[in-house]
């Protein structure tokens, strides 16, 4: 135990030199030194930790007998036997330093907060087994898919969610910034993944609305796409229409497909018209992949930018006692194979 505080002594000795070393180059700039992950802090224990282990665990040295013990005793080991244990405090402070690397250290003096212009956008697409059908080929599902792809990678700038719906509704991405994983998503899109008997597009636009709740962006936009009328679902699509408006949320409708005739007589393109008008935005008809490519392009022509403010940034600062550990680190390799050299 003794020499495994003779080794913390050499660590403090190492921090605090380092500590001083700090002061003069930053200087005022410690004032505003945090630390982001703190929990970080209890792994201090770990290095120290490791050095006790190593010296009960450590085979204890050689001896031989030697005739005049107490004359021996007398002897001086001098200032180099007294440094015997700086390489292994010098360690141990290296290892304390990478430690605070990784309590994330920031100076608030240079945080910003993030400013980015972007809409909030929520797709809305129709899951139902009717989007199978091979009328704009390859299936209206793939169409759709390419468009939505092509509009997702166009709006860099913009937070994106994805809700699918058919008789029943997901969400399969809240608004986000990471496009890959939403591109991921919509290329991973099928018929079957949800219940698609029926069409409830009442319900996908209430869960749209419910996905823009945490949005605080001054321009919010629900794009739906689907090949049918509203049949089935507690919510009535009109009423959801009105409750957007009054959120001052803009809903562009497309409706696709050749074959405009649904499952229960016709398509409702009257109701998806009301719906685009009485939230400010606009109704797009596509029986062809040419015009469902022409609808997105002049949905995005549409589309207004608004700032939106993001999380606070601060300027990183592990590098002050990153480089440091790694001088101590150099230290103590030259003292081990220079002058406190062991031999067995």
């Amino acid at each position: 135990m003794k020499t495994a505080l003779e080794v913390l002594g050499f660590a403090c000795l190492a921090l605090a030199l380092v500590a001083a070393v700090l002061g003069v180059v930053v200087g005022a700039e410690l004032r505003y030194l945090v630390f982001s992950k703190p929990l970080w802090f209890a792994a201090l224990v770990v290095p120290f930790a490791a050095v006790v282990v190593r010296q009960a665990w450590m085979p204890r040295p050689a001896t031989m007998k030697f005739s005049r013990a107490r004359s021996l005793r007398r002897l001086s080991g001098g200032f180099m036997a007294k440094l015997a244990h700086l390489p292994d405090g010098l360690r141990l402070a290296a290892a304390m330093l990478v430690v605070v690397c990784l309590t994330r250290p920031q100076s608030t003096r240079g945080s910003d907060r993030i400013k980015h212009e972007g809409i909030d956008i929520v797709l809305v697409l129709d899951l139902s087994e009717s989007m199978e059908n091979p009328d704009i080929p390859p299936t209206r599902l793939r169409a759709a898919k390419a468009v939505v792809d092509d509009f997702i990678s166009r709006r860099p700038r913009d937070r994106i969610a994805l809700v699918a719906f058919g008789s029943a509704v997901s969400t399969l991405a809240p608004l986000t910034m990471d496009h890959g994983v939403l591109r991921q998503l919509v290329s991973r899109l099928r018929i079957g993944m949800i219940d698609g008997q029926h069409t409830a597009i009442g319900d996908g636009l209430g869960v749209a609305l419910n996905r823009l709740d945490e949005s605080a962006a001054e321009s919010q936009i629900v794009v739906l796409l689907t090949d049918g009328l509203n049949n089935w679902g507690e919510n009535d699509p009109d009423t959801v229409a009105a409750e957007a408006a009054e959120r001052n949320v803009k809903v562009f409708t497309v409706l696709m497909g050749r074959d405009l005739q649904g499952r229960d007589g016709s398509v409702d393109a009257g109701q998806l018209e009301r719906i685009a008008s009485v939230t400010g935005g606009f109704s797009y008809t596509a029986i062809g992949q040419d015009e469902l490519v022409g609808s997105f392009q002049d949905l995005l022509d549409k589309l207004e930018r608004s700032e939106i403010e993001g999380n606070v940034v601060r300027p990183e600062r592990f590098e002050w006692f990153l480089w440091p550990a790694f001088f101590l680190l150099l230290l103590d390799v030259g003292l081990r194979t220079t002058r406190l050299r062991r031999f067995p």
